[in-house]
């Protein structure tokens, strides 16, 4: 390299940088957390604390179930059961089972994914408003053996992972909904 090439690139470089900090700078005031103090829900005060009077009800099934749960603990952490609720979240959900690959000496599955969908309605408590409603699915694979409690352990535990996955999904679309204008 010469030295003038050297030359024009040392006087580039500053110049970019101060190009990318001026446009850092303009395209910062556009971006808000969302689950900071100013961000106001559609329904009333912020999303954090419209998220902490969600209740979620009973859902059907071992991974409805586990979903609940997880939900509970997305939603509030546990730690505001006594606070009014003034959001209300139903959920079905349904499974089907997809198999991977069979081991066609013996004819068993080797391997599935667990297909889990949850149907869900977020609606305020008193006059059952609609205020955002959607469809999740996950998949969550595992592997099958011969021994049959460590195949039953093995789809439980992908059950359990797939209410994992599905809870944070529903958590992050009911988050985005409640977020006003």
């Amino acid at each position: 390299m010469s030295s003038y090439e050297t030359g024009a690139m040392s006087r580039r470089r500053p110049l970019a940088l101060a190009a990318a900090l001026a446009l850092a700078a303009l395209a910062g005031g556009c971006f808000q957390p969302l689950y900071g103090e100013g961000t106001v829900s559609r329904v009333g005060g912020n999303v954090r604390n419209a998220m902490l009077g969600i209740e979620v009800p009973e859902i059907k099934g071992l991974v409805g179930h586990y979903l609940r749960n997880e939900l509970v603990f997305e939603f509030d952490g546990g730690g505001a059961p006594d606070r009014q609720k003034i959001l209300k979240l139903t959920a079905t959900t349904s499974e089907s089972l997809e198999v991977i690959t069979v081991d066609y000496a013996n004819g068993r599955a080797d391997s599935a994914i667990l297909v889990a969908t949850a149907d869900w309605q977020l609606v305020r408590a008193g006059s059952n408003e609609v205020v955002a409603s959607g469809q999740s699915v996950v998949r969550a694979p595992y592997e099958r053996s011969q021994q049959r409690f460590a195949s039953l352990r093995a789809a439980r535990d992908a059950q359990v992972r797939a209410a994992k996955n599905l809870a944070q999904l529903i958590k992050a679309r009911v988050a985005a909904a409640l977020v006003s204008g």
